[in-house]
């Protein structure tokens, strides 16, 4: 068992250290096509009103091209190609159908300031590698989800009859109550390194409710053997 757990965390730190790299690895997210409505539900509540027009429309166009293409969340686009692939100016003069290089670069320095896409690596004669990123992984997506959560309770009804370790759309909700960050270590992580932990064991009588779980990476649940939530792994 010990020699499989290790297995897996070799497995993953290989996977980290190519999510970090500056080319762009074909599908290195594993999207699947059933998590993409949930994921562009995400990006219509939590991320699009937070944008203003333009933004939003060269975000869709960065998306689409990547994430929603072939699971991989890196695309490589120039400026040039943005002008004339993104949008059509209404404004265009002579029947030119770009919008100008300036607000191009405004508009993407907009989604960086936001958290939206980010560079990864200099640019080239193809253009620059950027990461798209989905709401999850946005810290100005999350606060806007906690304001909305705090002011408009209705939204997130809890209740402890509720399943929140078998149901996936449930386990989310764990993941985003606890800003996917470990409860121990305080590795940040998504949906897809994330695991959740019982407060109190199942064979101890703990249950699937909000309230008994919590967000941990998997070295850190991994390691648990009964020990106290709250408790450092390094402390062990």
């Amino acid at each position: 068992m010990n020699k499989r757990l290790e297995m897996i965390r070799q497995l993953l730190s290989e996977l980290e250290v190519e999510m970090n790299a500056t080319t762009a690895p074909a599908g290195d997210r594993d999207f699947s096509a059933l998590e993409l409505p949930l994921i562009i539900r995400e990006i219509v509540d939590d991320l699009q009103l937070l944008l203003e027009p333009y933004d939003a429309a060269f975000y869709w166009f960065l998306f689409r091209h990547s994430i929603a293409k072939d699971g991989s969340p890196h695309f490589r686009v120039s400026t040039r190609s943005l002008r004339r692939a993104v949008v059509k100016s209404a404004h265009a003069q002579d029947g030119e159908k770009t919008i100008s290089l300036g607000k191009v670069q405004d508009t993407l320095r907009a989604l960086e300031t936001i958290g939206a896409i980010r560079k990864e690596g200099e640019p080239n004669r193809e253009g620059t590698l950027y990461r798209i990123l989905i709401p999850e992984e946005i810290e100005a997506c999350q606060k806007f989800r906690s304001e909305r959560m705090a002011s408009e309770p209705e939204l997130f009804i809890d209740t402890s009859d509720i399943d929140y370790y078998n149901v996936r759309q449930n386990r989310i909700r764990v993941f985003e109550r606890d800003g996917y960050l470990c409860r121990h270590c305080q590795k940040q992580l998504t949906r897809y390194t994330a695991t959740l932990e019982h407060v109190i064991p199942v064979a101890e009588g703990g249950g699937n409710s909000l309230e008994n779980l919590v967000t941990a990476c998997l070295d850190c649940n991994s390691r648990k053997n009964k020990r106290a939530v709250g408790d450092s792994p390094a402390e062990q």
